[in-house]
Order: C-alpha cells, then sequence, then structure tokens
C-alpha cells in the first residue's frame, strides 16, 4: 500500500512535490485566520440568507487527533458535516489522512478531489500527504522493534504540518498512540532520547 501511495503522491504532484520556504511553511499550518469562505460566510449573513450552522471546534479539534495520529477519529468526518463547514477543505484533507493510515485507499482519494475542489491548495495537500508517508514509514519500522527509526520518522511526520508546535512533546504522544495502534507496549518508549528531525533531514525525506 505504501508504494502505491509514493506513486500516486508523484502523479498527482509530478516527479517532485514543491518544497516550501519557511513563510509558505508558516501558511501551510492551519492558521485561525478566516478563510476566504468565513468571507463568504459571514457576506451571506449579512444579507439575511440563511446559513447551516457548524461546529465552530470541529477544526481544531481534528487537526489536534491528526497531531496524535487518532485516525480512528478523523475517519468519523462524513460529507454531511463537512460540506457546509468554512474550513471543509482541510478537514477533508484530514479526514483522507485518517483513511490513508487505516488502508481505505478508494475513500481518501475521494475526500482529496473533494478537498481541492473545495480549494485545498497543493502546498498543504503535498505536505500532508508526505506526512502520511513518513507515519507508515514510522509504523513499519516501530513493527521491526525499530524504535529510534520509528520516532525519526514521526518526528517528520508532525513536523511537516506543524513546525511552530512543541515538536517533543507532539512527537512523543503520535508515538505513543502510534504503538499502541499496533498493539505494543509503548511505556518502553518514555525513557528513549528522542532526536529530533533537523530541517536537511527533512528536505531529504519530502522527495516522495
Amino acid at each position: 500500500m505504501l508504494n502505491g501511495l509514493t506513486k500516486w503522491i508523484r502523479h498527482l504532484f509530478g516527479s517532485r512535490p514543491h518544497e516550501p520556504e519557511q513563510d509558505e511553511v508558516d501558511a501551510l499550518v492551519f492558521s485561525e485566520e478566516p478563510s476566504s469562505t468565513d468571507k463568504k460566510v459571514t457576506a451571506l449573513a449579512e444579507k439575511n440568507i440563511r446559513v447551516v450552522p457548524y461546529d465552530e471546534n470541529l477544526l481544531e479539534r481534528a487537526r489536534s487527533q491528526w497531531q496524535f495520529g487518532d485516525w480512528e477519529s478523523l475517519v468519523k468526518l462524513e460529507h454531511s458535516t463537512l460540506q457546509h463547514h468554512p474550513d471543509r477543505a482541510k478537514l477533508a484533507l484530514l479526514a483522507a489522512s485518517g483513511h490513508f493510515q487505516q488502508g481505505n485507499v478508494a475513500v481518501a482519494k475521494e475526500l482529496i478531489q473533494l478537498a481541492q475542489n473545495w480549494g485545498c491548495s497543493k502546498h498543504l495537500l503535498g505536505q500532508v500527504l508526505i506526512a502520511g508517508v513518513h507515519n507508515s514509514l514510522g509504523r513499519a519500522a516501530a513493527s521491526m522493534s525499530d524504535k529510534e527509526r520509528a520516532m525519526a520518522h514521526f518526528g517528520n511526520a508532525v513536523s511537516l504540518v506543524t513546525p511552530g508546535s512543541d515538536l517533543r512533546l507532539v512527537t512523543r504522544a503520535r508515538t505513543l498512540e502510534q504503538y499502541s495502534q499496533l498493539g505494543h507496549s509503548p511505556t518502553e518508549l518514555l525513557h528513549l532520547d528522542l532526536k529530533l528531525p533537523s530541517k536537511n533531514t527533512q528536505e531529504e525525506t519530502t522527495t516522495f
């Protein structure tokens, strides 16, 4: 499945996904800045046009679920919930990540298409998909009892999309969650020295 995913990403973006500069990376983070959709919703409200209510905290919850690798929760995001949300493009992308990690490739591709149709940038799309590849590699390393390599991949995964967060804390949380999902005891990882991914490492591994 991993080889198929990497080939599909290459097909989607060409031979090498664009590697954004730091200023661009900051813009890729799931920011709290109002989107163009937010402005449209506000304009409609001012014109007394009925606006469908939505969960204002949904994106923040989904973002946290993605950081921790809670794929089971992300796959529960349904089209009916997403379609009227101002941040539906980002939510569709996060839901796609969950489906990819659970092996639901066909559903994930449909959600990727929705995210693109709803205005998701190729920069953000590429970063999240590459992060998913790192997570899959991390799970493979964990299955082979290679703890250091697993944590390195999990660290690269979260740093690609959330570079401004507490990387050490989020990486440890992601690692513990993935080990738990694989049925391995994560307690032995608590004292493992966590080596954070360097910028050079990120540049080398974003060529998928």
